[in-house]
């Protein structure tokens, strides 16, 4: 209630509705990316845990004993992972081209924009100020700023299924499941990197946080510790 009685005072109506209309933009992208940031952490979450399986053993029996021999294993592992996991992205994406490749060798049409087909099972918006009433325009400016004055509408033509262009709706959709999943994993190789070299530097780490000299403790003057590295 507050706000539309002091833009009242300074803005138009249309003025206001863009406002209005850029602030629940605003709301909206800020829930998407707390979204996209809460599954990134859930997968950084899970990968350091398999860092930390993939490292364990090593660690426990003393095959790896101080820092530089812990990251430099850990690098070896963690780059096989990484071909391992990559194997599945590239089988997919290789589908995708011999998709295009067997639909053109019938078709013939190797200079289609397979993206420009595919947009047509999606909503089509019409941006251009052009299609819009003079006294009802998509975009104002506000504080020296196009920003929407309205919700756009969509172009009725769209969205639309044409059976020519399956080949297409295929390799568009094999080809982006390909991508986010190679995303996924080069974020995943990159999380279990971190994870590795934050374990090299605790799991050697020597602190006397807690240490009493005075306490009764096995090593004595007469038998010490070997002087560490």
């Amino acid at each position: 209630m507050i706000l539309p009685l002091l833009l009242n005072f300074s803005l138009s109506e249309t003025d206001q509705k863009a406002l209005i209309i850029l602030l629940i933009l605003l709301i909206i992208a800020l829930l998407i990316l707390g979204l996209i940031g809460m599954a990134v952490r859930f997968s950084m979450m899970y990968q350091a845990r398999r860092a930390d399986t993939m490292m364990h053993d090593v660690a426990i029996t003393h095959v790896v004993d101080n820092p530089k021999s812990f990251r430099r294993f850990g690098w070896k592992k963690n780059n096989r992972a990484l071909y391992r996991d990559s194997l599945i992205p590239f089988l997919i994406i290789l589908t995708a081209f011999l998709t295009w490749l067997i639909s053109n060798l019938f078709t013939s049409n190797w200079g289609v924009n397979i993206w420009d087909e595919f947009s047509d099972l999606f909503i089509h918006v019409k941006w251009d100020n052009a299609d819009y009433p003079v006294d009802d325009p998509l975009w104002v400016k506000v504080f020296g700023m196009n920003v929407l004055a309205r919700w756009p509408e969509s172009d009725p033509a769209f969205p639309r299924f044409i059976v020519n262009h399956i080949p297409s709706y295929l390799v568009a959709i094999i080809t982006i499941v390909a991508a986010i999943y190679y995303a996924v994993i080069c974020q995943a190789y990159i999380s279990r990197a971190f994870m590795i070299w934050r374990r090299s530097n605790s799991v050697y780490e020597k602190s006397l946080a807690g240490f009493k000299a005075a306490q009764d403790i096995e090593i004595t003057p007469d038998h010490p510790l070997p002087p560490s590295d």
